[in-house]
């Protein structure tokens, strides 16, 4: 009895939903960025920062600078992009997906975000040097590295419920 109820937790598709959910308040806030918003900058220079932010994207890819000038930050693409990989796992359109490249492109994803993640960590804490992190409220350390952390580990999971699933539709076959 009590393996079938943690088999249920291990397999159930919530974990690809928890992901997709995951990175969106950061998406949001680096979108709120983009449109000149200061919420979460705690000091002038921070908001001088974030406010030269599309200047500084002047001297990279055009394309960057567009988007930036449009209120469209790139990061924020980014992780709407992993929300939909995450969604890949429980979906029928993710399942007409190679259930090879899902796989392996999650195990990949999910070990290394859990890894950037574990040396953010070690900065914290003063293990490794870190750059700069005046200016900016506490919760949006949470909201970026706390998301992207609970982002790679429910993809993870999200991986192992996803080949649990398919192992068991090719058994029933």
């Amino acid at each position: 009895m009590r393996l079938e109820i943690g088999r249920k937790t291990y397999i159930t598709k919530g974990w690809g939903y928890v992901a997709a959910l995951a990175l969106l308040p950061y998406a949001i806030l680096k979108s709120l960025w983009a449109w000149g918003s200061t919420v979460g900058i705690t000091t002038k220079e921070a908001v001088q920062n974030v406010a030269g932010f599309g200047d500084t994207l002047e001297k990279g890819p055009a394309f960057l600078n567009t988007l930036y000038n449009l209120g469209i930050d790139f990061t924020a693409i980014l992780a709407i992009l992993a929300s939909l990989f995450a969604l890949a796992f429980v979906t029928s359109w993710g399942e007409k997906l190679s259930n090879r490249v899902l796989i392996i492109s999650g195990w990949s994803v999910g070990v290394l975000t859990v890894l950037i993640c574990c040396l953010t960590a070690l900065q914290f804490l003063g293990v490794l040097p870190k750059g700069d992190t005046e200016g900016l409220a506490i919760w949006v350390y949470m909201v970026t590295y706390g998301g992207l952390f609970l982002w790679g580990v429910t993809v993870f999971l999200a991986t192992l419920s996803f080949q649990h699933r398919i192992k068991n539709k090719q058994s029933i076959h």
